[in-house]
């Protein structure tokens, strides 16, 4: 297998609590990775992959969610059919998260 496309998603959150963005794709092997680019402010900025459904073989989907952000894995491979990139915040904090979705077939 070797990666066929390579897709850059970002976004920034403040304020204090949980930001998500949700990616639907019609159903594809990836692997997904996610970091922090830069916060302002201070205390801990976190940011991961919140949730994600795999595709099974008979066509149904499987929620995978890794609950409170201390769960959240900076980095998954399956076969997938949505993914939730978040980042969580303090009280005046800013934070920049920058995902990569490297399909392969």
């Amino acid at each position: 297998m070797a990666v066929t496309r390579i897709e850059w998603h970002s976004f920034n959150a403040w304020g204090n609590g949980y930001f998500t963005v949700d990616v639907n794709i019609p159903p594809a092997t990836l692997g997904a990775q996610t970091a922090l680019a830069g916060q302002s402010g201070g205390g801990t900025n976190y940011t991961g992959i919140k949730h994600y459904r795999r595709r099974l073989g008979d066509g149904s989907d499987q929620d995978i969610d890794f609950g409170e952000w201390g769960n959240w894995p900076p980095v998954i491979f399956d076969h997938i059919s949505s993914i939730t990139f978040a980042i969580a915040t303090g009280s005046d904090q800013h934070a920049w998260l920058v995902a990569r979705m490297d399909y392969w077939g």
